[in-house]
């Protein structure tokens, strides 16, 4: 039996983009991009058009590396039924990534968090101890942070938004996009990973996470 392939060797009929991804690089067009260099992605897809007659499906993949450099994949749809050929494509493209890509980032958050290190995705920041949240008070209306531990907060996903907040405080929250925050799809795969087996509250006492 052979070993399955997450390599991606593909080209977009609706953008004409050449795409390649395997395990040394990311390839779009003429554009490569080493997945060891790789610090952040980000990607969705929208529906486009009036909510409850949207005209068309809209993809979006983006990876970028340490030196600043990014490469865009994108690519719509005139439809907008279920488990179109381009939705194929999308997951096909996304799988290879997640292989050889986004494992690693989510890997490199787990170690960050171990060596007690403050991460920042979009608006959100965090260490082992939890997330700091901002909050506006009832007097004068400003505004405050306060670290909420990883025990106390609850997420959820809505409308490609990752939405955090403090579970015993509504007011305490974050929203991030995962079409336009780098690395908000790192953090809800964190997220659910720090959620089984008690590893949150493992990490929360200081004690290391194996990823």
């Amino acid at each position: 039996m052979q070993p399955h392939s997450f390599d991606v060797d593909i080209v977009i009929p609706s953008s004409n983009q050449k795409v390649k991804i395997n395990k040394d690089a990311i390839v779009v067009n003429q554009t490569t991009i080493a997945c060891a260099d790789v610090t952040a992605v980000r990607y969705g897809v929208s529906l486009i058009g009036k909510v409850k007659k949207p005209i068309k499906k809209s993809y979006s993949i983006e990876v970028k590396s340490k030196d600043g450099k990014t490469v865009s994949i994108k690519f719509d749809s005139k439809k907008v039924g279920e488990l179109l050929e381009e939705d194929h494509t999308y997951y096909y493209i996304m799988t290879g990534l997640w292989h050889f890509v986004k494992k690693q980032l989510v890997n490199f958050f787990i170690e960050q968090l171990n060596e007690k290190q403050t991460l920042e995705v979009g608006a959100a920041k965090f260490n082992y101890e939890g997330f700091t949240l901002s909050y506006k008070t009832w007097f004068l209306g400003k505004t405050k942070t306060a670290l909420v531990p990883w025990t106390d907060i609850k997420y959820h996903q809505d409308k490609g938004l990752l939405h955090i907040q403090d579970q015993n405080d509504a007011k305490k929250k974050v929203a991030l996009s995962f079409h336009y925050d780098w690395n908000a799809v790192v953090l809800n795969t964190l997220m659910h990973f720090l959620w089984q087996e008690k590893r949150k509250e493992k990490l929360q006492k200081g004690e290391r996470i194996e990823p």
